[in-house]
């Protein structure tokens, strides 16, 4: 059985590993992962894996698959990503600092 280890230490119990998703019994709360992916560590108790500025690609419910259950998926953000938000983040910053509507 593999467990998640969120940012804020939060764990969720009792998945397996099917390839690259994590496969739970019961369906998880994603609000759960908002703002809480900046580290994810995945363990089996045995051998570990630390993604950084992760994100939840999916959940899909798949009732008839080998085992079935709930498939999470999640991914590191490239550098580039990264960067892009942290710089969008800055100009909505100032942007609001200087009274001024950003268009979309």
């Amino acid at each position: 059985m593999y467990k998640l280890i969120l940012a804020n230490g939060a764990e969720l119990t009792g998945f397996v590993q099917n390839g690259t998703n994590y496969v739970s019994e019961t369906k998880v709360d994603e609000s759960v992962f908002s703002d809480n992916l900046s580290t994810l560590t995945i363990t089996d108790g045995e051998t570990e894996m630390i993604m950084h500025n992760a994100e939840l690609i999916q959940q899909v419910h798949y009732p008839n698959a080998n085992p079935p259950g709930w498939y999470l998926c999640f991914r590191e953000l490239t550098l580039e990503e990264v960067q892009y938000a942290t710089l969008m983040g800055k100009i909505d910053y100032l942007a609001m600092m200087a009274d001024v509507e950003m268009e979309e």
